[in-house]
């Protein structure tokens, strides 16, 4: 079973008129697109400004802002577009690629098997005095099942900015008619699930230290208090549901972005400098982590010789939820800030 990333909003709306078709000429950077073909509903978290088809594949623009409540909330200097900024443009550019040119109709649901993502040129992504001009170079590979019966996609990114190359981001996602995602959710649970707007914000433990795990605001912090045995650390994932960031609307679940930002969290919970940039991360969902059970993370050595707490270094954090294990991310981190070159 897969983890569900974004729950469809407002399927009962029309469709908004698809971009213009691709041209020779570069992305625009100048408007965002709908809100709704990016299953976003503030329009201040839409990132992608423009989407064309590029023969079989498709080519998109996202503005990368200089200041931004979550994405921008870090400790490294100099300051750097976060690589879940990346990867959060790449699945906006994916999902409405998704809608409007691989035959995704808009009630759909679609469901997180996995994702990789590779920073290929880390000096790209240092942020300068004007927002980031992204361009995303992308083509999909329709899974269908008996009679043409749309299973999933699956997606592969190249993105650059300032024309380098910047970062290589792929998604493999199922997919689920929205009345079909509520019935199997119910099925799987014998229950109706909560969902985030009806839950209760206040803090369910003691957070984990915001500076000790790259932040500066605490309401991005989603860890609470990590626990040390041996050369693991654990800690529950505790978010904060009124975070309008990871929370832009109502979830049942928690979702796949919220499990990276507690693996990366955990990383430097374990040692890994809050300096440190992700170089590489993978990541493999197998349930729906639920809202209304305890989730923990754990952080051991991905590969024997990858334990030093100093990058680079490659960790592997394991979620579990109710005695079985719900998802599985690697990372990989580079130098910390002012270790290049040591």
């Amino acid at each position: 079973m897969t983890t569900v990333t974004e729950v469809v909003e407002e399927a009962a709306t029309p469709d908004p008129p698809p971009p213009p078709a691709a041209a020779d000429a570069a992305p625009e950077f100048v408007r965002t697109v709908d809100r709704r073909l990016v299953h976003r509903a503030a329009v201040s978290e839409v990132f992608v400004t423009d989407l064309r088809r590029d023969g079989d594949g498709f080519l998109a623009g996202a503005q990368l802002p200089l200041s931004h409540g979550y994405f921008g909330d870090h400790l490294r200097r100099p300051a750097a577009f976060d690589f879940l900024l990346l990867l959060e443009s790449a699945r906006q550019a994916c999902t409405a690629a998704g809608h409007l040119y691989y035959g995704v109709s808009r009630d759909t649901v679609f469901l997180v098997n996995g994702f990789s993502v590779r920073i290929t040129d880390q000096d790209a992504l240092t942020a300068g005095t004007r927002p980031g001009e992204l361009v995303l170079e992308g083509g999909a590979v329709r899974d269908e099942g008996k009679g043409g019966r749309l299973r999933g996609v699956r997606f592969d990114v190249t993105l650059s900015l300032a024309g380098r190359r910047a970062a290589r981001i792929g998604i493999d996602t199922s997919t689920a008619a929205g009345e079909d995602y509520r019935k199997l959710r119910f099925l799987q649970r014998r229950s109706t699930p909560p969902v985030t707007e009806d839950l209760d914000t206040t803090a369910a433990g003691r957070p984990a230290d915001a500076a000790a795990v790259g932040r500066r605001n605490p309401l991005n912090v989603v860890l609470g208090e990590p626990v040390r045995e041996g050369g693991a650390v654990s800690a529950p994932v505790e978010p904060r549901w009124e975070n309008r960031s990871l929370f832009d609307h109502s979830y049942d679940h928690i979702p796949a972005m919220v499990l990276v930002e507690a693996a990366r969290q955990l990383a430097h919970l374990a040692d890994v400098p809050v300096t440190a940039p992700v170089t590489a991360c993978t990541a493999r969902f197998t349930r729906f982590v639920e809202l209304d059970s305890s989730v923990t993370a754990t952080a051991r050595a991905a590969r024997p010789g990858a334990g030093s707490p100093t990058p680079p270094c490659g960790l592997l954090v394991e979620f579990r939820q109710n005695g079985a294990t719900v998802a599985e991310t690697e990372l990989d981190f580079g130098p910390a800030a002012g270790e290049e070159g040591a």
